[in-house]
């Protein structure tokens, strides 16, 4: 039985920089951005996504509900915090939306998630504020990338930007939050399974997700639901909802790799 992974750190922000316990996903060794360090770093646009590969769910933030929802089953990875998540894959450590030469798939939605990568907003405790960090780690970096990070003493304008992106992301990461914690509040989110069958006879199962519960939503009150359209939730919800039937993109996937 293939599980969801246990994506637990905040997934559009993170704890203290220099800390190495509870990273998000993807990333090896975040630091901050540094002038005297990285002066003549540069970074590239990925050439592929292969630092997606060994995972099959990608967090995702409420504003990407619908775009998400025509491609993959959205669901929320198990947790004090359940995440919001795209389902990529049907066994562990497998992202079927990549190709062969780890480029995504058939020009479907791709995660801010994946967009942001290899930086990141990190808390900094001393200054109480956040700060840009990069992974060390990414292959996308090096002295002879395309994007310079820093124009003489300042930020580049590349640099200003990713700023901007992850700033966004990590406000975007507080509205999810807030959606999911009235999710949790009413009790709206289930345990649930999902089991495929291949042609040739394999049996999938992918567990350790919440989705929400369609019958215990249409018991809400009348005041909560006019709360929630007032906010733009109950888009997010049937959004959710109808996102069930992107299983089958995923099992059309795994049978092309047969």
């Amino acid at each position: 039985m293939a599980q969801l992974p246990n994506i637990t750190s905040p997934p559009h922000g993170s704890g203290p920089s220099g800390t190495d316990n509870a990273l998000p996903m993807f990333y090896g060794a975040p630091r901050p951005l540094d002038r005297a360090r990285d002066g003549a770093l540069k970074i590239s646009r990925p050439g592929n996504f292969k630092f997606t590969a060994g995972t099959n769910a990608i967090p995702l933030l409420i504003d990407e509900f619908p775009m998400a929802a025509a491609y993959y089953p959205i669901v929320f990875a198990a947790g004090p915090m359940p995440i919001p998540a795209a389902v990529v894959g049907l066994r562990n450590d497998s992202n079927l939306f990549l190709d062969k030469e780890a480029h995504w798939l058939n020009g479907a939605y791709l995660p801010a998630y994946v967009r942001r990568y290899p930086f990141i907003l990190m808390d900094d405790p001393e200054k109480k504020q956040f700060v840009l960090c990069i992974d060390e780690k990414s292959d996308m970096l090096s002295e002879n990338g395309e994007f310079a990070l820093f124009e003489g003493d300042q930020p580049s304008a590349f640099t200003k930007s990713a700023m901007e992106f992850c700033a966004a992301l990590r406000q975007q990461g507080d509205a999810t939050d807030e959606f999911v914690k009235s999710l949790k509040e009413f009790d709206l989110l289930m345990p649930n399974d999902a089991q495929v069958d291949l042609r040739d006879g394999t049996r999938l199962q992918l567990s350790g997700f919440l989705i929400i519960n369609p019958q215990k939503f249409d018991a809400l009150p009348d005041n909560v639901l006019l709360q929630w359209r007032r906010k733009g939730w109950l888009g997010l919800v049937y959004a959710q909802l109808l996102s069930s039937h992107r299983w089958q993109n995923l099992v059309d996937l795994m049978q092309m790799r047969k």
